[in-house]
């Protein structure tokens, strides 16, 4: 499966799925970034699964994100992807924290 596009980055909270990014996939290498964080990382695609380790950067005003208030937290995502959205869980490298992402396509990469 192909991936390689432009990507709406949504995070799932107490309130519904509310917009957080938006993410560039080409050939395994994943770019996002938003007004106050940047992410970067790797990602792949197997059967309909997804997996991405990612660096969260932030550059703006820290918030707490995965029980935490620091500017670099890395984590992985996993999760379940079609050709057009993806669903997945992301976890900070401990474990305890997780975090629901939904991803939907805005373009295709020529």
């Amino acid at each position: 499966m192909n991936l390689n596009g432009i990507w709406r980055v949504e995070i799932l909270t107490m309130y519904d799925w509310e917009p957080r990014a938006t993410a560039y996939f080409k050939d395994g290498a994943y770019w996002g970034a938003s007004s106050r964080h940047y992410a970067i990382g790797d990602y792949a695609v197997e059967d309909g699964k997804f997996v991405a380790n990612l660096k969260l950067v932030n550059h703006g005003q820290s918030r707490i994100l995965f029980g935490k208030k620091d500017n670099v937290i890395e984590v992985v995502m996993e999760g379940d992807a079609a050709e057009d959205k993806i669903i997945a869980t992301a976890k900070d490298r401990s474990g305890a924290h997780l975090l629901q992402y939904r991803y939907t396509r805005l373009a295709d990469l020529d």
